[in-house]
């Protein structure tokens, strides 16, 4: 974003390549932002932060395989594995039970003396 407010002086037959660099670098901004928000919520054990990582996960998912179909690569498969193993992961009861989502686990009872 800070290029691109000098890059119209510097170039100046160049003037739209400054609004289009300016307008990725603030949705780039958002989704760091956004990540940052995640990785919050993930590191305290928050319900929103699981559901959110997961459903992240599923539509990464969904693109991997649409991209694999569109454009093969092993790009678009590392993803898909990725994702994968996230999704996989998220739903280990020990992780959903962290995050307050799963069943509680009852501890055996201690035979009397």
């Amino acid at each position: 974003m800070a290029v691109s407010m000098g890059l119209p002086e510097l170039l100046p037959h160049f003037r739209g390549l400054a609004v289009r660099s300016a307008s990725v670098g603030f949705i780039l901004l958002v989704f760091v932002l956004v990540e940052f928000l995640l990785a919050y919520g993930l590191w305290n054990a928050k319900g929103w932060a699981w559901m959110a990582s997961l459903v992240f996960a599923v539509f990464g998912i969904v693109f991997s395989v649409l991209s694999i179909f569109l454009r093969p690569g092993v790009g678009e498969l590392l993803s898909l594995v990725v994702d994968l193993l996230i999704v996989y992961y998220l739903m280990q009861p020990s992780v959903q039970n962290y995050f307050g989502r799963g069943a509680p686990t009852r501890m055996p009872q201690q035979p009397s003396p």
